[in-house]
């Protein structure tokens, strides 16, 4: 069975070789650069042609690759979208990134001052739990190209999603920071768990996507 992971912002495969998914043949959907004023919905679309449209299509979103992931599927039809640490809809937002979107400060503050602020809070709202795991996320952060970051922070803050799918289920850490999860509806929440349940919650979440997925983890 085929499924595409799509990460979250910035990052790549890396974040989901920690899952144990036996059976499944994974297909990594790859960032691209994206056009000069160019919306979440074109930039999805220019991502169709990495989707194995064949058969069903499933679809794994994490953090802003769920924000993604809801975008393809409004393209194409999809079998079943899973989102992990992400967001169904700016009304999942919490006060503190409203206030950002509010006032629109993000537009005022360069990418590099972005890339610095992350390198020192980042630890701190991904829940980092040991040294690994830091170097992993310094490492996305450091690679991230500037132009792509611009552009997916812009995206983030003026999305807007209206739609529900019936084939969309939502897994989040009970302990994100980013999404905190009181503001979350209708999730599967994964105990003590952050926004980088990928990777230090690996077991619990392959478990859960192997049952979303509909077969069963057998490690």
């Amino acid at each position: 069975m085929k499924v595409h992971f799509i990460s979250g912002l910035g990052a790549d495969e890396r974040v989901f070789e920690y899952l144990s998914l036996p059976g499944l043949e994974r297909i990594y959907v790859k960032w691209i650069i994206p056009i000069s004023g160019e919306s979440i919905s074109q930039y999805a679309r220019r991502l169709l042609p990495q989707i194995d449209t064949e058969g069903e299509v499933i679809l794994v979103g994490m953090s802003f690759g769920g924000l993604m992931a809801q975008e393809i599927a409004k393209l194409i039809p999809c079998k079943k979208i899973i989102l992990i640490s992400s967001v169904k809809s700016e009304q999942e937002y919490d006060w503190k990134l409203n206030m950002i979107r509010y006032t629109k400060v993000y537009k005022l503050i360069p990418t590099y001052v972005v890339r610095k602020a992350s390198l020192l809070v980042g630890g701190y709202y991904f829940s980092i739990q040991n040294r690994r795991e830091a170097e992993l996320l310094r490492e996305i952060i450091r690679q991230t190209d500037s132009h792509f970051l611009e552009w997916a922070i812009g995206q983030i803050m003026t999305w807007k999603n209206n739609a529900s799918n019936p084939n969309l289920v939502h897994i989040h850490g009970a302990c994100d920071r980013i999404f905190p999860p009181y503001k979350i509806d209708r999730a599967i929440l994964i105990p003590n768990a952050g926004h980088f349940m990928v990777v230090n919650k690996c077991n619990v979440l392959s478990s859960s996507l192997m049952r979303q997925i509909g077969g069963s983890n057998t490690d």
